[in-house]
């Protein structure tokens, strides 16, 4: 038995190859056997890199530590991901982190193919979700999605359910930091279960971008300065203007 086992403790410790195995895992998991998942996770832990050494290395591993002795190193693998970076798309440029040079516009787009998607998980509409977090430049232009997507569907498809799974991560951050935006159900499901099904009326956010530029403060400007405006500098303006409004009331 190793004197010492050490592997990640959180998610920003994990490597490129372990994000891109823990993604698919997790966004090919069966709700209903969630702990054949959880074995998944706990193998890819403990074998952290690709190749026929490492997976004999872990073959060795399980055949002396009892897997209860392993269990709890994966425990945050089963709390909310934290996951906000974007794998690379050679010719095109990625969102960065926590998509913060995103337009609001953009992020409409991607949210409304994000629920697409996740109402039948089909390979087109992935494909549509990943090419519209993906640029040319620095300028987002719906035009360009088609020719974006010639490029961009032609990486695997692990990475294509990882680049989701990076958004689905970053679209909880977005929802948990702006709370009055996004109100949270007052019952929830076990906090320490992922969530893979959740039942939600969506609402497009392009109707919230609308509503902002018909406001009567008209804080960002008209429709298309909303448009261009950054999700952050958005989401912290429409949350001042909620709260205004609250209190006028």
């Amino acid at each position: 038995m190793p004197k010492k086992i050490t592997v990640a403790e959180s998610w920003q410790e994990l490597n490129e190859w372990q994000i891109t195995e823990i993604s698919h895992a997790y966004m090919t998991a069966d709700p209903e056997d969630f702990d054949k998942t959880y074995f998944r996770l706990i193998l890819i832990l403990f074998q952290k890199k690709k190749g026929f050494w490492r997976n004999l290395k872990l073959r060795a591993l399980l055949r002396n530590v009892p897997l209860s002795v392993l269990e709890p190193f994966a425990k945050f693998l089963l709390k909310k991901p934290e996951v906000y970076k974007f794998p690379e798309i050679k010719g095109l440029k990625k969102p960065a982190d926590r998509i913060g040079d995103l337009t609001i516009k953009q992020f409409s787009v991607i949210d409304t193919l994000f629920h697409q998607w996740n109402k039948d998980k089909s390979k087109v509409k992935l494909q549509r979700l990943v090419a519209s977090l993906y640029r040319f430049d620095d300028h987002f232009r719906a035009q360009d999605l088609p020719k974006i997507a010639e490029i961009s569907s032609k990486i695997p498809l692990k990475k294509m359910l990882e680049i989701a799974f990076v958004y689905m991560s970053v679209r909880r951050y977005i929802t948990e930091k702006y709370k009055i935006i996004y109100p949270v159900p007052e019952k929830e499901q076990d906090p320490d279960r992922p969530v893979f099904k959740k039942k939600e009326v969506y609402t497009p956010f392009s109707k919230v971008i609308t509503g902002m530029a018909l406001d009567e403060l008209k804080p960002l400007g008209t429709l298309n300065e909303c448009n261009n405006t950054l999700v952050y500098e958005f989401h912290d303006t429409l949350t001042e203007t909620m709260i205004y409004h609250k209190n006028r009331a």
